[in-house]
């Protein structure tokens, strides 16, 4: 078996975009900003709970997405617009 390993990472197995702005590691302290990545306490043992907890777990954060997309209506707006616009020019 063979490993990937890309020129724009610094992690084996994983893949970079040639050209692409920034390495793995620039991604990865990005994605550390997200709050949706962010360590929580209280899921420290999430693997110690039943599969219905987990569920339930997930369930709950499931339903904060309705609000935190009417906060950036906005925003996809435009990334919509934005993109529409490139895509009736062929891409």
């Amino acid at each position: 078996m063979t490993s990937t390993t890309d020129a724009n990472t610094d992690t084996p197995g994983a893949t970079g975009t040639p050209g692409a702005s920034g390495t793995y590691g620039e991604l990865r302290a990005q994605l550390a900003t997200l709050t949706t990545e962010a360590f929580r306490p209280e899921l420290a043992e999430i693997d110690r709970l039943s599969t219905e907890e987990i569920a339930r777990i997930m369930n709950g954060e499931d339903a904060t997405v309705p609000a935190a997309v009417a906060e950036r209506l906005p925003q996809i707006a435009a990334a919509i617009d934005a993109t529409a616009e490139r895509m009736a020019r062929g891409g």
